[in-house]
């Protein structure tokens, strides 16, 4: 019996450690996304602010290709950032016409797996051509592991404590039914109307012992005393 208390407390105490693990691991992955997206929309500010100066000189009727004031530009929206590796202005062809790094002007922009892009248009919402920023990844792992730094701090201390208070709380509530349990053996400790029941149980299974019928009035009596 002993064995298998043990056992149930330590099985709970586990569950309640891997609710609190599972429970920072998903926290983890949303703020982790959560600030994804906030850097990720902070790039997307720049990337918009030099598109809409873009679009501003087309309605003007300047073609993208001849708008060399976006070189200026973006070299000084990419100062501003140090998590920020280039800004590229692109044309509908997806060629480098600007950038703020100038060996990639000519070049095809080729993968862009850390960057955020903003299409410009022309006055009929046609995409004359893209603002790309491109960004440091490691300012999102700086960040990952921040987050997960703290979520550790915070998460290791919760578990312990969850299994702890979970094994506290079962030895009690084992404490409680042995005692129960115990009290249950001892009949001169029942309740007065448990202990009338029990005596009127026991004479009539000593009557059907002896081989007669139980005398009713035998029976009520001994219940009412």
């Amino acid at each position: 019996m002993i064995r298998t208390t043990l056992g149930l407390i330590a099985l709970f105490a586990m569950i309640a450690a891997a609710c609190v693990a599972f429970g920072a691991y998903f926290s983890y992955v949303t703020l982790q996304n959560a600030h994804r997206s906030a850097i990720e929309a902070r790039f997307s500010i720049t990337a918009e602010r030099i598109a809409t100066t873009a679009q501003f000189a087309a309605s003007l009727g300047i073609a993208l290709p001849a708008q060399t004031t976006l070189s200026e530009l973006v070299a000084r929206e990419a100062r501003l950032d140090p998590a920020v590796d280039s800004i590229d202005v692109l044309d509908d062809r997806g060629t480098v016409l600007f950038s703020s790094a100038s060996a990639r002007v000519g070049a095809p922009a080729g993968p862009l797996p850390h960057a955020v892009g903003r299409r410009i248009e022309n006055d009929l919402a046609a995409a004359i051509g893209r603002v790309v920023v491109r960004y440091d990844p490691a300012s999102m792992d700086a960040g990952a592991r921040a987050l997960a730094d703290d979520l550790r701090t915070i998460a290791i201390p919760t578990l312990i404590g969850a299994a702890l208070a979970t094994i506290a709380i079962g030895i009690l509530l084992a404490a409680d039914l042995k005692r129960a349990a115990r009290r249950a053996a001892e009949p001169e400790k029942w309740p007065p109307a448990a202990r009338t029941a029990l005596a009127a149980a026991q004479s009539v299974h000593a009557s059907v012992t002896r081989g007669g019928a139980p005398d009713p009035a035998a029976t009520t009596e001994t219940a009412r005393s």
